[in-house]
Parts: structure tokens; sequence; C-alpha cells
């Protein structure tokens, strides 16, 4: 037979990209030996499998060819991700055999690395190419053991031509991960490995071969939160997601009605899919989708629910459940979403409706242990994200933000319950305006807050004459209002933190979800902010501290908020 000229291998590649295997195989026949075609065909598969993995790559691997004559031989980066030895990273040599796909790769630790069987049990030195992984996906295990079977391990016996290279480099990163040595190792070994592998380059074309130990981390870290927010963005009850499934998913709420007949609404920390909501329903016997006051439902943790709401998670799963959404914050604000036509969805109720969830998801953060706090982070985030949604499709709603911050600053009537029911959720609508900043506006929200605080303050008797304070009164004053003051610190932090130019984009590289560090910090601010304990931290707080620096002049400031309140 006669071997393929070097000038038709673009002949051989071509064949391969426009013809089926079967018939390039026969084709190339008539042109070369068997030995050739494999070699093609080995080839052709490694880059096959390669050209794969930069599209999709393994977290917390790299992989290069550093010599363009050798296609055979790979240089890898593998990361670390569990065990002992996580996020130490160890360098490796692939062999790719002139048969592959039917025979498996080889790996051994790169020329120069010392990673031997101190480290890890199932590396041995294989005589040829260093320190070998004896794992039954590479050759190498059966190099290991052919004389303890007879010679009859030709091949890697957990190895299949269906595999790719993507296959044996996860069975690699899960091989470091478990060292399976008889001992722990001891931390001077974890050390004096790290040691060593920062030192160490590739000895042959070592500045081709050099990975960003960083970039692959980062996308370790990042392929590690999309499995986090796979898993938030599951049903807790069908177990399906968002991403794979196409569900609608939301929140249950408890919706109930106050002293004064008021509806009110409370979130169920957790996330179901409204087919879990639907079979409720079918289970109690309606059929209609409506808030059943005297229905309760159970959620996954055992918490009473009857109703439930649908979260904004990108603008597909915003259109698949808008009229689900508009029915349900309809149902929130009136009661009832049948019936009578004012009952209808109407813009301004999205914003009242889910200004109101948002302030309640503050309070359960407030109220809450710290990991029941994670949660109505999440849920505040996904609430505001909603109505962020809603404002960009009507456009009327910012003009009645906007209004509502102007009426308020212009007109002391505009100030007092009736107007502004609740302080917390006015602070949300601040934070909205496109209009206004805070510090405009902060003289009028502080003048107000501490006027309702002073029927609370009367009624607990802590002084005798409101209008004869004295500093040595203060403490017990603060101590009177002090879960109120925390709470407008609270407010006003979670605003500044959780609503900025941009935050939409920036939520929606999550689905909605907030990173964790920034979660974290918040949670860690909540500790600082519930210490807070008389009125010289509170007014640095709340940012009074440029206009109340005395004693004296917090009392001249309470005795005008008394004033104001009469």
């Amino acid at each position: 037979m006669l071997a393929v000229h070097h000038d038709l291998r673009p002949i051989v590649d071509l064949l391969f990209q426009m013809l089926p295997i079967d018939r390039a195989v026969d084709d190339l026949l008539r042109l070369t030996c068997r030995c050739t075609i494999n070699l093609c065909i080995a080839n052709r598969e490694k880059a096959l499998d390669l050209r794969d993995l930069d599209r999709f790559p393994v977290p917390g691997l790299g992989v290069c060819c550093p010599d363009e004559s050798n296609p055979f031989l790979l240089h890898c980066n593998v990361l670390i991700n569990d065990g002992p030895y996580r996020d130490i990273m160890i360098h490796l040599v692939l062999h790719i055999p002139e048969d592959y796909p039917l025979t498996g790769p080889a790996g051994n630790i790169a020329p120069g690395l010392e990673f031997d069987s101190t480290y890890h049990s199932h590396i041995h030195f294989d005589g040829r190419n260093g320190h070998a992984l004896c794992t039954d996906l590479l050759t190498n295990y059966a190099s290991h053991f052919r004389s303890i079977d007879n010679g009859n391990a030709k091949q890697a016996s957990g190895w299949s031509p269906g595999y790719t290279l993507s296959t044996a480099l996860l069975q690699i990163v899960t091989f470091f991960a478990e060292p399976d040595l008889r001992h722990d190792p001891l931390p001077e070994s974890i050390i004096r490995l790290r040691n060593m592998v920062k030192t160490f380059q590739f000895q042959e074309e070592a500045k081709s071969t050099e990975i960003d130990d960083e970039k692959l981390k980062a996308e370790r870290k990042h392929a590690q939160r999309q499995r986090e927010l796979l898993e938030k963005l599951t049903c807790g009850v069908t177990k399906q997601n968002v991403i794979e499934d196409n569900i609608c998913l939301g929140y249950p709420l408890l919706v109930k009605r106050n002293n004064y007949g008021k509806l009110q609404s409370e979130t169920v920390l957790e996330l179901i899919s409204y087919d879990a909501y639907v079979a409720e329903i079918q289970k109690s016997g309606e059929d209609k989708l409506d808030y059943y006051e005297h229905l309760k439902f159970r959620s996954v943790t055992g918490k009473d629910y009857n109703h439930w709401l649908p979260i904004f998670i990108n603008e597909a799963h915003f259109q698949k459940g808008q009229t689900i959404i508009q029915n349900s914050i309809s149902v929130i604000y009136n009661g009832s979403a049948l019936g009578s036509a004012r009952y209808d969805f109407q813009p301004f109720v999205a914003l009242k409706v889910l200004t109101a969830l948002m302030n309640q998801s503050g309070v359960q953060l407030f109220n809450g242990e710290m990991f029941e706090s994670k949660h109505a982070i999440e849920a505040y985030c996904h609430f505001l994200r909603l109505l962020m949604h809603f404002i960009d499709i009507f456009p009327e709603l910012e003009r009645n933000i906007n209004k509502m911050v102007d009426n308020f600053m212009r007109h002391s009537q505009n100030r007092n319950k009736k107007v502004v029911p609740d302080i917390g959720e006015f602070l949300i609508q601040i934070a909205l305006s496109n209009k206004y900043q805070f510090d405009e506006i902060r003289k009028y929200i502080y003048e107000e807050y501490f006027a309702r605080q002073i029927l609370w303050i009367e009624r607990k008797g802590v002084v005798e004459n409101l209008f004869d304070i004295k500093p040595r009164d203060l403490p017990n004053i603060f101590e009177a209002a002090k879960v109120s003051n925390h709470l407008l610190v609270f407010n006003l932090e979670m605003a500044e933190t959780f609503i900025f130019s941009g935050v939409k984009e920036y939520l929606d590289r999550s689905y909605g979800y907030p990173p964790d560090n920034i979660v974290e910090k918040f949670q860690q601010r909540l500790k600082a902010i519930k210490a807070i304990d008389r009125y010289s931290e509170f007014v640095r707080a709340v940012k009074m501290n440029d206009t109340i620096k005395t004693p004296d002049a917090m009392i001249d400031f309470i005795i005008s908020s008394v004033e104001i309140s009469n």
C-alpha cells in the first residue's frame, strides 16, 4: 500500500467534512493505507473534541496543544475542586493514541512536577512518561495491570469509543478530588504541594502552555453559580426548573385581612410552579385561580398559603405568565379578580402591591434568622425586578411615582398616613424615582417619620412632658422607639443597596438573584443595625449628623416633631 502524500491531507479532511464516515473511508482506501486512515480519524475526532471543549469548557480545566506538529499530545491544567487539595492546580500531559477513539488517552503528571504516590495512592511510575494516573478510563490503567491479568488488559477497561475528551477530563477532576490515601494528607504535605505547583512550568514550551489560573477559578466559580441558580429556580413540589422545563415559577402568598378588614400579604419564602399551585386548587375541589380566603394550602416547608404570584426571571418568563401575574396582583389588591370590571388589572395596582410585598419582605428579613433573611433578600429583589418591568411597560407608573414624591415635598397635608400609609413603602418609591434623589426629600421624610413616632413614645410614658425633655431622657425615648428606628435605618440601607441605576441588568445576569457576597454583606450590616442603641449612632446611620450634632439638637428635633404631630 502507498502512504498518503502530505499534499493529500487537505483532501482527506475535506472528505470527512463532506461525506458520511463510511463513504469517506471507502474513498480514502483508494488513496492510502488503513493506518493512515486511522491517524486521520483520530486527528479528526480529537479536533472535534477540542472544539467542543472550547464551546463547552469543563469548569476548572484548561487544555491546549503546545506543538502543532504533534497534535496527539495535549497539556492540561486541572484545578482540583474538592477534597484536601482543593484549589490546587495540577499540570498533566494527555497522550492521544493513533487509533483514538477506539482506544482512550493516557494521562501523566507533567514532567518535572513531582506529584507521585505520596500525594495520591493511584499514581504510579510507568517507566516511560513519568508519573501516570491509574484510573480505568485511561490506558495507563491497562499498562499498570497488564502483568497482573496476563496481558489481557490491552486497553482501558472503562473506556468506550463513544466517550470524548470531556469524559476523560471529568473523570480526572474526580480522580484528584479523592486521593484515597490510607491517612489524610498532612497540612505540611499540602503546603509543600501548593508551593511546588506555584513555581512549576511545563519543561517543554512553558510559555505557550501557560493557562491563567484566575481564569480557571473564575470559570469554575461561574459554573458553580449556574448550578446553584438552577437549584434555586426549581419547584419544590414538581422538581422541575425554569431553565430546562420552561415552567412558570412564583412565590406562595398568605393573603389575609387585618383587624380593619384590609388585605395584607405574607410571602412564603420558597418557589413553586404554576402547575403545583393549580394541583393544590384542584385537590381542594375548586377550579378557578382566585383568592381563597377560607382555604389554606400547605407549602413544602409546612407554611400555609392561599395565593400565588409569579416572579420576573426574564422577558420570556414574564410574557408566559403575564396574564396570571396581573390577575394575581388584582386579587391581592381587591380580594378577587372575578366578576366586576372594577377588579380588572390596573397598572397603579402593581405599584401598590409590589412595593407592599417588597416592604413586607424587608420586615421578614429584619425579623428572621440568618437563613430566612437570605431568602427574604432574594424575594425583595424578585419583587423589585418585577415592579421595574411593570414601570418599563407602563410609563405612567414613573409619572405616578414622581408626582407622589413631588406632592410630599410641596405640601405638608400630603405627608399624613392617609396619603402615605407606610413610610417603608414610600422609601422604595423614592428610590425608584427617575426625577428625585433621597437627599432632596430626606428633611421632610425625617420630620414625618419622627412625628409618627410621637404617639408611641407618649403611650409608653417614658417622659412626663415631651416639651420639657432633658438630655438624660434621650436613652429612654430611644428605647421606646428602638424597633421603629432600626427599621428606618434598615429600609434606607435596603433601598440604597438594591435599588440603583443599572440594577435591572445586574439582576438579570442571575435570573433576578442578587450576588451572594452582596447578600452576605447586607446580613452582616443587619447585625450592626440591630446593635444601634442610642441617638448618636442613629443620626450617623441615617446621615442626620450634619444637622444634629449635640444632645440639645436632638431634643429640639424631637420637640419640633411633637408640634408637627399635633
